[in-house]
């Protein structure tokens, strides 16, 4: 295409900048959920058992404060992972719930610690502990209420409606259910049990083991607990993996056409020891796009070399490298929907010029990758450094004239190509990965309803916005 006679850069965007920011606050909550609520709810199970709460208004106490935390342990759990209004309802009476609990919580453990024979210090390392529990559960619920009360009541322009009712409208197109993968052969099953198991013992034995009465191994103990639920985290995290299917056993059984996943290998979120208490909730972007994408087809990628264990996410296929290419070409003409992250190396971009080749670009949803780092000079690079390599693949398409003339790629998460040669950005200021989640469903909403939305033309965009400074070199 001559660029000289191109018309004029038609470009829709889509800013889920306020939503991606209450999600990212609200996101907070799940920690404390599923982790605190459901450790306080094991904890007072636990008294119980061991007939601790010998008094009748204790052992009502107790009840309650059980009843609330499971509540919100098992609430907070269908949360993780996804971006669901339906658990946004439940959050409006749970998070009113946790004050009182809190509360409850806080007088059972005081009247136990109090009425023993030998009164303990305001120092009793488990007092304490209780303390600085609950007060955490009480300052979260607050700002994480509002911020459900905001994501209810938020209009995604320019659609005109709520992110409840946009996501609802999503999962009415989920269309037929996929197979059962019950009996699908895993990857290491055996393993993934032992691991499995010896994470929870980890984390369990922690939880239930007495507070030392001597003061010099109770600090031992504090410092110790925390790096002995780290270990226990990441040996759930690890087993997790290996009851992961193979592409190859999904398509065997799922016949619906499939969702492919393309990125370079260097974009797979690793596992890290010293993170695992996070990565056990908050669940690696791609994780999260497979919780959602596998409900309109199987998820589905080449696995890396350098992994003997897949990582977590889409359902990969370990190839030797005179096979891979051939296996993506067949799955990208199958694909009804392929979503990609944005890369810097030659193969990433041998897969995005094939994917306008063969007349897939509509069909493509294309991210830009959460880009780690404190240094905000390097992940500005790593990001010019997509930009070169995205511009100079589509040198020459109908979407060419657009690319150049946007320019605030720092906000941009996710975009699509429409037939007519104009594109649609979702955008957001917040770094948060519930901004770049939240950009894929909206933009996977956007496709699948072909909604018409108002263009801005290359002068506005070129007006509003400096130009993009790019990198030295067009080769990385």
């Amino acid at each position: 295409m001559d660029n000289a006679h191109a018309p004029a850069a038609r470009i829709a965007e889509i800013d889920i900048s306020a939503q991606a920011r209450a999600l990212s606050v609200l996101r907070w909550s799940d920690y404390v959920l599923v982790v605190l609520c459901g450790s306080m709810a094991l904890g007072v199970v636990s008294d119980l058992l061991v007939g601790n709460a010998q008094e009748s208004v204790v052992l009502v106490f107790d009840l309650i404060c059980v009843a609330i935390f499971g509540f919100s342990a098992y609430t907070g759990w269908r949360h993780v992972g996804t971006i669901d209004p339906r658990v946004w309802r439940a959050y409006l009476l749970v998070f009113p719930l946790l004050f009182v609990g809190a509360a409850f919580m806080l007088l059972s453990v005081v009247v136990n610690h109090f009425s023993d024979d030998a009164a303990p210090t305001l120092l009793d390392t488990q007092l304490l502990a209780a303390v600085f529990g609950t007060s955490w559960v009480a300052a979260i619920a607050l700002p994480a209420f509002v911020c459900v009360l905001l994501l209810r009541r938020m209009r995604v322009a320019p659609f005109g409606v709520t992110l409840a009712d946009l996501l609802g409208r999503l999962a009415g197109h989920q269309g037929t259910a996929g197979a059962k993968l019950a009996g699908l052969a895993r990857i290491k099953p055996r393993r993934g049990l032992l691991f499995g198991a010896a994470g929870a013992l980890v984390i369990v034995g922690v939880l239930l083991a007495p507070a030392p009465s001597d003061p010099k191994l109770a600090d031992a103990a504090m410092r110790l607990w925390p790096q002995l639920n780290l270990l226990g985290f990441y040996l759930l995290l690890r087993a997790r993996r290996y009851f992961q299917v193979s592409a190859d056993s999904l398509l065997a059984v799922d016949k619906r056409s499939p969702v492919l996943f393309l990125r370079s290998f260097d974009d797979d979120e690793k596992q890290v020891f010293a993170d695992a208490g996070r990565a056990l909730l908050d669940f690696s972007l791609e994780t999260r796009l497979a919780n959602h994408f596998h409900r309109f087809g199987p998820f589905i990628a080449i696995g890396s070399p350098k992994d003997s264990v897949p990582q977590l996410g889409a359902a990969r296929v370990l190839l030797p490298d005179d096979q891979w290419q051939e296996r993506v070409l067949g799955w990208m003409r199958d694909a009804g929907l392929i979503v990609m992250y944005s890369g810097k190396t030659r193969w990433v971009n041998w897969e995005l010029r094939q994917v306008i080749d063969s007349d897939r670009a509509t069909r493509l949803i294309l991210l830009i990758p959460e880009i780690k780092g404190w240094r905000s000079g390097k992940r500005k690079q790593d990001l010019a450094a997509r930009v070169e390599h995205i511009r100079e693949v589509f040198k020459g398409t109908p979407w060419s004239e657009e690319l150049l003339a946007w320019s605030d790629f720092a906000d941009l998460r996710a975009m699509l190509f429409r037939a007519d040669g104009s594109m649609v950005m979702v955008k957001s200021r917040s770094r948060s990965r519930d901004s770049y989640h939240l950009a894929a469903l909206v933009a996977h909403q956007v496709m699948l309803e072909r909604v018409a939305l108002p263009e801005m033309p290359a002068s506005a965009l070129s007006a509003r916005a400096p130009a993009w400074r790019r990198p030295a070199s067009s080769k990385a």
